[in-house]
């Protein structure tokens, strides 16, 4: 009886959200989704310094094959001179920190209380393409870090799309897809105000289930960072491993 009324549910829901859906963007159809990004990036770029907080929820797969979510609380702290990132990720379980600052970058898990050391670029771009391509830390905030986010979204891009607009959390947001060969991306930027993202999707296509990380996102444009924000101070008992273990979050 749950299975029946679940499905019955779902199509409908579908149904409604496909015909609400057709309307918005017909309304509103004169808007480009690409201008749209570029607004976001330079809004972005212009910010000296940033503080974003986030919901987030990534889906995994069982060895059965059930899919399930996990849930987490994510930060973004960022100065863009002199060049320090900040990137927290906290789950009931475990805490996985990423520090950047002054030439090096330092990851870290309070659960296994371990931590890897680099040395990095100097520079927010640098910084953050040492890391993905030379290191191999994987984290979907550092899509929102880069100078000209836009030119990070639209590389290598299939498609993109205005997929009209959407209420979350009592805000007024576009919608905005991505399409590439492997991941689909959806973003949603404020309406009114600042042209910031209220909250970022990241489905990855071919894997079992299509995995999806989803994030909420509030901005602090103005913040106030303590003389240590910054800084990694390896706790009592941690041991340092090499990033060839593979320490990512």
């Amino acid at each position: 009886m749950f299975r029946k009324r679940h499905r019955k549910t779902i199509g409908l829901a579908a149904a409604l959200a496909a015909l609400l859906g057709a309307a918005s963007v017909s309304a509103q159809e004169q808007l480009d989704a690409t201008e749209l990004v570029e607004r976001m990036s330079a809004e972005i770029a212009g910010l000296d310094a940033f503080h974003v907080d986030g919901d987030a929820y990534a889906d995994a797969r069982l060895d059965a094959g059930q899919i399930i979510e996990h849930s987490s609380q994510v930060t973004l702290k960022l100065r863009r001179e002199p060049s320090a990132i900040r990137i927290s990720n906290r789950s009931a379980e475990d805490t996985k920190e990423i520090y950047f600052d002054d030439g090096a970058v330092n990851v870290y898990s309070t659960a296994e209380n371990f931590y890897a050391e680099a040395e990095i670029p100097q520079g927010v771009d640098s910084m953050v393409e040492f890391a993905v391509d030379d290191i191999g830390i994987e984290s979907p905030m550092l899509d929102l870090i880069a100078a000209d986010v836009a030119d990070h979204l639209l590389e290598d891009m299939e498609s993109i799309s205005y997929l009209g607009t959407s209420l979350i959390r009592d805000r007024v947001y576009h919608h905005v897809g991505i399409r590439y060969p492997e991941t689909d991306v959806q973003v949603w930027i404020a309406s009114d105000g600042r042209p910031l993202p209220g909250k970022l999707a990241i489905s990855s296509k071919w894997e079992g289930g299509a995995p999806r990380f989803v994030a909420f996102l509030t901005w602090d444009t103005n913040p106030e960072f303590a003389r240590d924000t910054f800084t990694f101070v390896p706790p009592d008992g941690a041991v340092q491993i090499d990033f060839a273990d593979k320490v990512t979050h």
